[in-house]
Formats: C-alpha cells, structure tokens, sequence
C-alpha cells in the first residue's frame, strides 16, 4: 500500500503544470539566476586592456542584476587556459567569459587546443573593438616608425618584440607589420599585455603592439615611444600619431573583447545579459570610459557577434597560412 505524499505531489503538479505550458522543468530554476555571484573570467592578468573592460562591465551588471559580478584574472597560453576553463564550466550562466578575439578565432589556428571556439561558447554581447599601437622602448630613441625599421634592417634578428601569447592579436599585429616591413625579430612571449608593457618600459624588450588603452596614460610623456596605430585612420584621442598605413598602404589590424559563455547557457539568461550589455554599451557613460581608452564602443548581441566572428575567421585563417604558422 502506497502511503501519500503531499510534497511528491506539489512536484508532481509543478512538472506537470510546467509540461503543459510547453515549458523545459530546468526553466523553473532559470527564473532564480543569479542565486550567486557570477564570475568573468579574463584571459589575461591584471591590468590590461580586457582586464579594464571586464571590470567597468562588472560594475555596471553587479548594480543591474542585484548579485556580485566578480573579475577571474587567469592568464597564460594567450589566453587558452581560461578559455579552456570557461568552455568546461558549468552552463548555469554563473561563469562568464571576456574573450578577445584571440582565443575565438585566431590562436584556435595556431595553437592545438581542447575546446571549439564555435561549439564550445555562446556569443552574448561584443563590447568594443580597438587597433594596436607600436609602443618602443626610450633606450633606442626611436622616434619615427622608419627609425624602428631602420635598426631592424640594419640589426637582424636583434629587435625583441613582446606579445602576450602565442597566437594572439599582439603577436600576430607586429608579425604583420614585420613582415610588411621587411624586418626580421625575436619575439618574446608573456602571460599577458600588462606585463609585456612592463618590460618595454624598463627597456628588457624593445617593442609592443599594444592595446590604445594601454599606452594611453604614456602619450606625450618621456617613457614610451608610441610610433604608430593599425587603424586605417588616425585615433581622435591621439590625432598626432600616424598609421601603419601611411607607410605601408592598406595595413589595418583590428580586435574585439566581447563576453561569451559555456555553450549549453539557459537562453533565458543569454538574453537578459545580452539586453543589460546593451543599455550598458548605449549609456553615455559608459562608451566615454571606453573612447577615452580608445577603444570604440560596438554592443553587438548575439546575431551580429557571431558574424563578425565568421567574417574574422574568413579573414585571418589566409593571413596565418601566409605567415606559415602552425598549430604547437
């Protein structure tokens, strides 16, 4: 004989009510997200250009959403290790990831990783885009980009030129313009840009193609040579500092950092992230904190993100065969 089971039934009626609204039982719980804080994960450590972003986006959701959103600063391997991180965490939507274009489309070419950058994440919301600037260490005194070429013709090989990761946007930018210009480096690897930038400032590596924002505070100041930027236009923020393609016409390089997260999210919380990053890329604030870093504000969601990630795999993917880079 069956005994009753008065909370058996509640569930019971509950699935049941839930079936026949046409709804998945799991909706139920998505209602409460988030029930803790959320974290973003950086693929980079602290104090770069991603790092900036994740943070001023944290803020911003931590007052929208009621519930803590904190930074997860985890660099290494140009930024591989944390998206590896993210694609095998939990889809709840309480772990978030700042990608950059980097670990999406182009070290996915160059590096052999464990996740698929397109099956793995799903794109939530493009935050903003910026070129890169060639930032020289003072010790060489510098002062034009035909300086810089000209020692590196006259001085092959010894030209050191950091980036942050095998793969990424830092490195594959100056592997671009080297190889344009004809100059042959070494190039350095670091666990990510802040501490790349270091180095350049105390003169142990001689080159950075760094992120605008990065360099920003050192324009006009003694401490770093900002030579020129990979944008087809000069920076309004910097309108004295030419292009890479006055030099060397039809040059431009151009990356994204846009949050994403562990494919298998609730689109119930896709889309609420996706329509608070919306309002918080639209806010008037919020994109002056991005241009005065020069980074221009984009707020792509969902659709658009995912084809400017298609159309940058149709573009990089011949660049890095070119370059005749191959997956380590």
């Amino acid at each position: 004989m069956h005994r009753f089971n008065p909370t058996r039934r509640r569930i019971g009626s509950a699935a049941l009510l839930a079936l026949l609204a046409g709804l998945p039982l799991s909706g139920m719980a998505q209602e409460k997200w988030p029930s803790r804080p959320v974290t973003i994960v950086v693929p980079f450590a602290p104090g770069g250009n991603t790092d900036m972003i994740a943070r001023l986006l944290a803020e911003r959701l931590s007052r929208a959403f009621g519930k803590p959103f904190v930074v997860d600063n985890r660099g290494g391997a140009g930024g591989l290790i944390a998206a590896e991180y993210v694609a095998r965490a939990q889809p709840d939507g309480h772990v978030l990831f700042m990608s950059t274009m980097t670990q999406i489309v182009t070290a996915p070419m160059t590096n052999k990783i464990r996740y698929d950058p397109l099956r793995d994440f799903v794109p939530i919301i493009n935050i903003g885009g910026n070129p890169f600037i060639l930032a020289a260490s003072t010790r060489h005194h510098f002062r034009t980009l035909a300086d810089l070429v000209r020692y590196g013709k006259e001085n092959p090989g010894k030209l050191n030129v950091g980036h942050a990761g095998t793969g990424g946007l830092t490195q594959l930018s100056a592997l671009l313009f080297l190889a344009r210009a004809g100059v042959q480096a070494t190039m350095v690897p670091y666990r990510g840009g802040a501490p790349a930038l270091a180095d350049v400032l105390a003169g142990q590596i001689d080159l950075y193609s760094a992120s605008v924002s990065e360099v920003m505070p050192y324009a006009g100041t003694d401490k770093l040579s900002l030579l020129a930027v990979s944008s087809d236009k000069r920076l309004p923020q910097l309108p004295s500092l030419p292009t890479i393609a006055e030099s060397y016409p039809g040059h431009e390089v151009n990356t994204w950092n846009g949050l994403v997260g562990p494919s298998g999210m609730p689109r119930e919380v896709v889309a609420r992230l996706a329509e608070e990053g919306r309002k918080i890329v639209a806010d008037p604030a919020f994109r002056a904190q991005l241009e005065r870093a020069g980074i221009m504000p984009l707020g792509e969601t969902r659709d658009a993100f995912s084809a400017r990630i298609k159309a940058d795999l149709a573009k990089w993917k011949p660049v890095i065969e070119a370059a005749g880079i191959q997956p380590e």
